[in-house]
């Protein structure tokens, strides 16, 4: 079967299967279930638009094999999406899921096999020797990886030393801008439901809001309106938006509110791990705005103007995604040099829905790509097409 029949094949796969796959991830994941059977759509759409990708691979090799290690929060579109990407380039593809997923990633690898077969390689070794393997083996051409900076970061010298080429993709702290001009009704139900969407846990979602100090009032009441009718429950419930979170992100998501309480700010929803928690008073210097929180909390931090707004928003280690409501048309522009993709009157997930294979990929420790280029050992950053990546020009 070519590269574009198997991936058909995997989509009508995945289309056949998609209830089943939706009471099995929900079990295994204890993620809300309207996010499983979003996530599974969102996987049939990303196939079904593989074959618009034909003409960038043009004239292009594969690099033989790609190891790839799926982020913890991975369900069903990212792991059809890059491992699809790899294949469909014409690579072998060694698989690892985070261990402690495995009974999933047995349901996802078999689905893969099914269409792509003994071109994926599942592994189920700890982190760092699933990426040290792939750095000590010559037939790995590139290792696309997702987690945490701090822990991608030590292997650098291994990456120069190997001469593998290594895609990654980190974590997030996104800004979300509310300026003059925008529709605060609007800005503060897209907010609500892209800062909260899988509990918080999606490394796109804003965690940070910077609104005109002139708008800050009214649209701190809007925020509070929209967040409060988002459904609370068990993962079960086809109503719930926000579910529980572990044990490790309850204890991280409680220490960022009671700081931020702590230090002058005030809770007007909320409060614990297990609920949208809406927060105003905040200011730049809390963990609230400069650690990634991965859980439901939407801090607000009153700003100046556009300018404050930029400055704030510029002012993190981390550069994913940027949303912007309202303001002048060189604050989305300013932001594009700092941030992977910057949306303007739209969310993340407004923008996935119709896009659903657009360029991914951040800039400062969200994200980069390690690789020889001219003899010279490179780290670039911004948005990028994995299947590009994932290939090279043909000789």
């Amino acid at each position: 079967m070519t590269g574009p029949a198997a991936v058909r094949e995997l989509h009508r796969s995945v289309v056949a299967n998609a209830a089943e796959l939706e009471e099995i991830a929900l079990a295994a994941l204890e993620v809300p279930r309207r996010v499983v059977r979003a996530d599974i759509e969102l996987a049939a759409r990303r196939l079904a638009a593989f074959g618009d990708l034909a003409p960038a691979l043009a004239g292009r090799e594969p690099l033989g094999t790609v190891a790839l290690a799926l982020p913890g929060n991975a369900i069903l579109s990212n792991p059809v999406a890059a491992a699809g990407s790899a294949y469909l380039a014409g690579n072998r593809v060694r698989l690892r899921f985070p261990r402690r997923r495995k009974e999933w990633a047995d349901v996802v690898v078999e689905l893969l096999r099914e269409a792509f077969g003994t071109a994926i390689e599942p592994h189920d070794e700890p982190g760092s020797r699933f990426l040290g393997g792939a750095f000590a083996d010559p037939d790995v051409g590139a290792l696309l990886v997702f987690g945490s900076d701090d822990w991608m970061l030590p292997h650098e010298e291994a990456a120069r030393l190997s001469g593998t080429k290594v895609l990654f993709e980190g974590p997030g702290k996104d800004p979300f801008l509310v300026l003059r001009g925008a529709n605060l009704a609007a800005a503060a139900g897209a907010v609500a439901a892209a800062g909260t969407y899988n509990s918080g846990r999606a490394c796109t979602a804003p965690e940070r809001i910077y609104v005109d100090e002139r708008l800050h009032d009214r649209f701190v009441e809007e925020l509070t309106d929209a967040a409060a009718a988002l459904p609370v429950g068990a993962a079960d419930d086809e109503k719930t938006w926000i579910g529980p979170l572990s044990t490790t992100d309850d204890v991280r998501v409680r220490g960022q509110i009671a700081q931020a309480v702590a230090g002058g700010a005030r809770i007007h929803l909320g409060g614990t791990a297990a609920e949208p928690t809406v927060l105003s008073g905040v200011r730049q210097d809390m963990d609230v705005v400069r650690a990634e929180t991965f859980g439901p909390v939407l801090p607000v931090v009153s700003v100046t103007g556009a300018a404050q707004a930029v400055a704030f928003a510029e002012d993190s280690p981390y550069g994913l995604s940027a949303t912007v409501y309202g303001g002048p048309d060189w604050v989305p522009a300013r932001l594009a040099r700092s941030h992977g993709a910057v949306h303007r009157g739209e969310t993340w997930l407004d923008h996935r829905d119709r896009n659903p294979l657009a360029p991914y990929g951040g800039r400062r420790r969200s994200g980069w790509v390690w690789e020889w280029r001219d003899n010279r050992f490179t780290r670039w950053d911004g948005p990028r097409s994995t299947v590009t990546e994932l290939s090279r020009p043909g000789t």
